[in-house]
């Protein structure tokens, strides 16, 4: 089984890692930055690393479908 992955919590808002988010889709951490490059996933550079919500997470897989899920609760 799949670790779980939640993200980190700020004021009410979760951000994922560039690397939290190729664990849940199951690629590599490359694709998901040509994602943010590209304007299909929005992320945001926080001092080093580049944070993703939860919300922009959300917009990204109504577009486009990965299977297997495991975000937030349980799986």
């Amino acid at each position: 089984m799949r670790e779980q992955i939640t993200g980190t919590e700020i004021q009410g808002i979760t951000f994922y890692t560039v690397v939290e988010i190729a664990q849940l889709l199951d690629i590599t951490p490359q694709t998901v930055r040509t994602y943010i490059k590209e304007g299909k996933l929005k992320g945001k550079r926080i001092g080093r690393p580049i944070l993703i919500t939860q919300e922009s997470l959300n917009a990204f897989l109504e577009v486009n479908s990965f299977p297997e899920m495991y975000i937030g609760g349980d799986a």
